[in-house]
């Protein structure tokens, strides 16, 4: 792994675990065992490194989602394995880091718009395939609900709408799941649900 990839690695999992605000570019520099001088080699500043360690994290997000949904054919299927890594990724992210991001680095936080109308364009596919197959409801609008899913998620992560000292991540992202899937499966949905959603519901 190249010193650069190994810093925004490492960098990322910081972010993640303790907040940004809180970590330092000393700390980063401990973390990844490289001195300031290189460290500055291959980031302007902090700005710079949270803004390219999110860029890295956000095209692995869409290169893992583009993925299960090429290999993925049951549409319900897909969306429990997209289900399962947000849910292994929200478990490793601190409360504070989308605070952090909002407040200290709204030009970062920016890159995850472009990322909600990737989500968006995905959850259409996933509509339209559910639909095809008998899984989802035949009159539901794609437009509609796959706007009103991007909007149940902006709430999902929304301090004040869920203040995280008194909801956990994980279990309100966990019910936006069920919520939305049991509002537009049909019955054989609803059968193949029921049947393969321990792995996120264990």
């Amino acid at each position: 792994m190249e010193v650069k990839e190994q810093i925004l690695d490492k960098s990322l999992c910081m972010f993640m675990r303790y907040g940004i605000k809180s970590v330092s570019m000393d700390d980063i520099s401990r973390e990844v065992g490289v001195s300031k001088k290189t460290l500055y080699q291959h980031v302007s500043d902090k700005r710079d490194l949270v803004k390219q360690s999110f860029e890295q994290y956000l095209q692995a997000d869409e290169a893992f989602c583009t993925n299960v949904m090429m290999e993925t054919k049951n549409p319900i299927q897909q969306l429990l394995n997209l289900a399962k890594h947000l849910v292994e990724n929200f478990s490793q992210m601190n409360p504070s880091t989308v605070f952090d991001m909002q407040k200290y680095y709204p030009s970062c936080w920016k890159l995850f718009d472009h990322h909600k109308t990737y989500i968006e364009n995905q959850v259409r596919q996933n509509l339209t395939l559910g639909i095809e197959t008998g899984m989802y409801r035949k009159e539901l609008n794609v437009e509609i609900i796959a706007k009103l899913y991007i909007c149940l998620v902006d709430a999902s992560i929304n301090p004040d709408t869920f203040p995280p000292k008194v909801f956990d991540r994980v279990s309100v992202f966990v019910q936006l799941f069920d919520y939305h899937l049991h509002a537009i499966m049909t019955a054989e949905g609803t059968a193949y649900f029921n049947t393969h959603k321990e792995s996120l519901f264990d």
